[in-house]
């Protein structure tokens, strides 16, 4: 990138009497940052043959942002978005009104890009096609109420990143990212819970205090309906300003600008620190993982949520002892982009017939089996994935029905109904708490088996091996 000539002097100027310089920077009223270029501003300073002098101020450029914001520019322009003008302009596009607005800043706007020829400035998705015009905060950068926002709705990205070439804001609101979980979000608007479930239930809390660093109370969100909270948005897994290389299989030039890694390979581990741990997985496993609950738990089961370790192979247990499984790792977890492989399969548009896929709707694709060489056909992919999901299926309905045929017994005298083996039963935890260490094994067993939601897919043979367990303690004790 061609450094400004100003920028390149900062240095001197701050340091030779650069007072009223710096005073300027940090906003007095009226003034502009003297290391502002010549795009922005009164349009006077952008003359005919700059290249600019359509400029009206109201947008002002990347280039105008990055005198303060050097790092972010710096990283930004390294990115698809700072070439997206280009890329149009590469296949002959580059006046098509129907593209242009989402190559450009602001245009069909008042004081947004019209032609390389009067605002080439604005040329490209820079930082006011997301955070709005910054005339008025550059002339007045102290000025708090001027600053543009940050929002991190997906209807931000969902501008251009939509239609039959771009589906992904579509495909997104299709999925179960798009929604804080209905009981999660009774639970913020009344003001509870938040820096429990937070984390990987509400895109706002997540983006606040884990990406921010901001301590925020459990009422952060009280009084907001579920409408008004955001969810898993784009921001919560793609970096906005840079190119992260978390996508090692990414498309030719293409980066994704995850926050994560896409494809991580952790040991199999059953300490608890180990299973919770978010660094040691990939980027879905930041939030679909263990939250430490083991088998003598006894209040509530595993979490619904526990993939990352499942395809891992692993089970968290108390400390000291031993686990209830042998670790078992997933053959899936060889797979070119691991969980991406199967729940993003991407295609790009070929026709209004043929759009683009984006994969956001995370829902399997069978052409991602496919595609990464392991199954022949979609066809094939389906069959198997449908075998083993029926066998799962019929052995945890089976392994179901024992244990509440214990709870029915005389052994299990103690719970006259048949779901107090259940994390769920009423009889609260001084009943729980009797349950005998076999019962509570094999309903771990059945549970994390369960909540995985695979039915089987994400480990097989971890999986059986799971269903074999829990069968032999309820054969051991006769059930």
């Amino acid at each position: 990138m061609t450094q400004n000539p100003a920028r390149r002097n900062r240095s001197k100027l701050l340091g030779l009497g650069g007072i009223l310089a710096l005073s300027c920077c940090l906003g007095v009223t009226g003034t502009m940052c003297p290391f502002g270029g010549t795009t922005g501003g009164d349009p006077a300073d952008n003359p005919p043959g700059s290249g600019n002098s359509g400029l009206t101020g109201k947008f002002v450029g990347a280039e105008r942002c990055s005198q303060c914001h050097a790092r972010i520019h710096e990283m930004w322009n390294e990115t698809l978005h700072s070439k997206a003008l280009v890329t149009l302009e590469a296949i002959g596009q580059g006046s098509n009104p129907d593209c242009i607005g989402c190559h450009t800043v602001g245009f069909g706007e008042e004081g947004g890009f019209v032609s390389r020829a009067l605002t080439n400035a604005l040329a490209g998705v820079q930082c006011e096609s997301c955070h709005g015009a910054g005339g008025e905060h550059a002339m007045n950068v102290s000025d708090e109420s001027l600053r543009p926002p940050k929002n991190i709705s997906a209807t931000v990205c969902g501008k251009c990143h939509t239609g039959s070439h771009q589906p992904n804001f579509e495909q997104w609101q299709m999925s179960k990212h798009s929604l804080v979980e209905a009981e999660v979000a009774n639970y913020f608007t009344t003001g509870r819970n938040l820096n429990n479930c937070g984390t990987c239930h509400s895109g706002d809390f997540r983006y606040m205090s884990i990406f921010e660093g901001v301590a925020l109370q459990d009422n952060y969100l009280q009084g907001k309906t579920r409408e008004e909270m955001n969810g898993i948005t784009c921001v919560i897994c793609h970096m906005p300003h840079q190119r992260t290389g978390n996508a090692p299989f990414a498309d030719a030039g293409r980066d994704y600008q995850l926050r994560f890694p896409e494809v991580r390979y952790p040991v199999a581990s059953n300490t608890i620190e180990d299973a919770t741990n978010p660094e040691r997985f990939n980027i879905c496993g930041q939030c679909h993982r263990s939250r430490g609950r083991v088998w003598t738990s006894t209040s509530r089961g595993p979490h619904n949520s526990i993939q990352a370790n499942v395809y891992a192979g692993e089970m968290p247990v108390p400390a000291d002892t031993e686990p209830l499984v042998l670790s078992v790792g997933s053959p899936h977890s060889l797979v070119r982009e691991q969980c991406a492989t199967c729940h993003m399969y991407r295609r790009d548009f070929m026709s209004e017939v043929a759009p683009a896929i984006s994969g956001h709707n995370f829902t399997v694709s069978f052409e991602g089996c496919v595609d990464s060489g392991c199954h022949p056909s979609a066809a094939n992919a389906e069959s198997l994935k449908t075998v083993l999901e029926n066998f799962v299926m019929a052995k945890l309905d089976s392994i179901k029905s024992r244990l509440d045929a214990w709870a029915l017994s005389p052994s299990g005298g103690n719970f006259p109904e048949a779901n107090d083996w259940d994390y769920s039963s009423t009889g609260g935890t001084s009943s729980q708490s009797m349950i005998p260490d076999t019962i509570k094994k094999v309903r771990f067993l059945y549970y994390y088996s369960l909540n995985d939601g695979s039915y089987g897919v994400h480990n097989p043979t971890y999986v059986k091996n799971m269903i074999a367990e829990a069968e032999a303690l309820l054969s051991s004790i006769g059930f």
